[in-house]
């Protein structure tokens, strides 16, 4: 049975993300020490604020540098095969490891600290896992929320980029007609047939099917249609101009106001809704 090895996603040891997560880290890192004053840093109380400011900065780019290392490895291992999941872990673990061991020698040679190493050592891995796990876990759930974010958005413009389509189909629903949703004019009713009004290339043509317009709007219900007439059934998308004359609507759907649709008083109320007019 073969073994199937994980990868990292890229998103997660990208450069750029790499240095975005390498800053959080360190700027975490300040804040932690300072407030929570970790590595034996409350002996340090009988200094200035500020100089425990600087001292403390000057530790943690001294950690930072372990991690810095670690991934300045991590590309040149990229560089010639992926990273799998384990490598990540490990790589992790190691930079907890190290940095554990050098904070653990810098509070006993800096602070003077006379306790057992080991116990340092311990202390030194319980601080430096919450200095590193956390702000690395907190920086890959943004990772991939916003490597989601990014696809979903792609995919939502792919769709919309799609050329959509509307089918016509008889009185006896047999398809007859395709035609592309933004070629659509309008629809106008002729006794017992429709008449369907589209763009074909720079001209108008139009093609006559067997059907009524109480039925298409039925059945093409979900798509930029709007019946604003008992004859006449227009592309919203189309339409170019909104007119009201007299008390009653006209609606332009060519830019040379050669094609005008009128608007019966009966659909005067869902035209103007449809167009966001306060009132009639």
């Amino acid at each position: 049975m073969v073994r199937r090895i994980k990868l990292v996603p890229e998103y997660f040891v990208s450069r750029r993300n790499t240095m975005r997560q390498v800053l959080f880290t360190t700027l975490f890192a300040y804040l932690f020490i300072n407030v929570y004053k970790p590595f034996g840093a409350r002996e340090w109380y009988d200094v200035s604020w500020w100089l425990f400011f600087v001292a403390s900065g000057l530790l943690v780019l001294a950690g930072m540098l372990v991690v810095i290392l670690s991934r300045l490895v991590m590309f040149a291992v990229k560089q010639r095969k992926p990273v799998t999941f384990f490598y990540y872990v490990v790589m992790v673990a190691g930079e907890v490891f190290f940095m554990g061991v050098l904070y653990a020698v810098l509070e006993r040679m800096v602070l003077g600290d006379i306790r057992p190493f080991g116990v340092l050592f311990y202390l030194a891995i319980q601080n430096t896992s919450l200095i590193l796990l956390i702000p690395y876990s907190m920086s890959l759930l943004y990772f991939a929320w916003r490597e989601k974010k990014v696809t979903l958005e792609m995919l939502i413009r792919q769709i919309r980029s799609k050329p959509q389509f509307i089918s016509f189909k008889d009185e006896n629903n047999v398809l007859r007609y395709t035609i592309k949703a933004v070629d659509l004019i309008y629809l106008e009713a002729s006794d017992n047939y429709v008449v369907i009004h589209f763009q074909a290339g720079e001209k108008n043509k139009s093609l006559l099917l067997r059907n009524t317009l109480k039925n298409l709007e039925t059945s093409l219900e979900g798509f930029p249609l709007l019946r604003c007439h008992r004859s006449f059934m227009v592309n919203i998308d189309r339409v170019k101009i909104l007119k009201r004359e007299k008390g009653r609507f006209t609606l332009c759907m060519d830019d040379l106001g050669a094609i005008n649709i009128p608007v019966s008083k009966s659909y005067s109320d869902s035209v103007a809704e449809k167009f966001d007019l306060n009132q009639i």
